[in-house]
């Protein structure tokens, strides 16, 4: 398997895990399959394939007792829409290798710190019950935001994992965009010297490919009884 690939399922994994820790749900990861013992964090499937040999009855059986559930098919090798789920979406993997070491972020990004800015920022994305305020005191999640004119326009969550950065929840409000040239600059501004990860799809991973990411993997988002 492309180590890149690796590396991003894996931080996927690893931020699966804290968002389970951080709202008090146990896991489990056994031949290949991680799943949430309870109903994991809002927006967050309840299986993730971490090995491209996972099959789909070893989901099913994973989550036979769940009407309502997701999953993610970290490599895009499993058709569930005949078991009862519908395809949620289909997204790209990216990779982009550690840039050169900077002494501050882009005067236009800095990290979130207050309880009333994650407020705003949750606002502007949907996931005021997802990124509670815990995260802004572990010393591994950089949430971010790029203001203008005093007003926050577009954000992004950094985490630092095993010798890579999960970049995800990537937004900008109407009438901006991100550079995500900029962004990366931000990100490495706090994680100096890692590689950068994460998945997109549509125009979003567009911008992201332009800005100097890699694409090096599909993935599709099933669900079950959430549509």
């Amino acid at each position: 398997m492309d180590f890149r690939l690796r590396s991003a399922v894996d931080a996927s994994v690893g931020w699966y895990e804290d968002l389970c820790t951080l709202h008090g749900v146990g896991s489990a990861l056994a031949d290949g399959l991680w799943s949430s013992l309870e109903p994991p964090p809002p927006l967050h499937s309840d299986a993730v394939a971490v090995e491209p040999e996972v099959t789909a009855d070893q989901v099913l059986a994973r989550l036979e007792r769940r009407e309502r559930c997701g999953v993610k098919d970290s490599f895009a090798t499993m058709d569930l829409t005949a078991d009862g789920f519908d395809l949620l979406f289909s997204a790209t993997w990216f990779h982009r290798e550690a840039g050169p070491r900077r002494r501050a972020a882009p005067t236009a990004w800095t990290a979130v710190t207050g309880v009333e800015q994650l407020a705003e920022w949750t606002s502007h994305h949907d996931t005021r019950d997802v990124l509670l305020p815990p995260l802004l005191r572990r010393a591994h999640f950089r949430i971010l935001a790029r203001y203008a004119d005093g007003h926050i326009v577009a954000g992004a969550v950094a985490r630092l994992g095993s010798g890579t950065v999960d970049v995800s929840n990537v937004y900008a409000v109407p009438g901006h965009h991100v550079d995500w040239q900029e962004l990366a600059d931000a990100v490495g501004a706090f994680f100096p010297g890692r590689p950068l990860v994460g998945y997109e799809r549509g125009e979003a991973l567009t911008a992201a490919l332009d800005g100097g990411f890699t694409a090096v993997g599909e993935l599709n988002v099933f669900t079950r009884g959430l549509q």
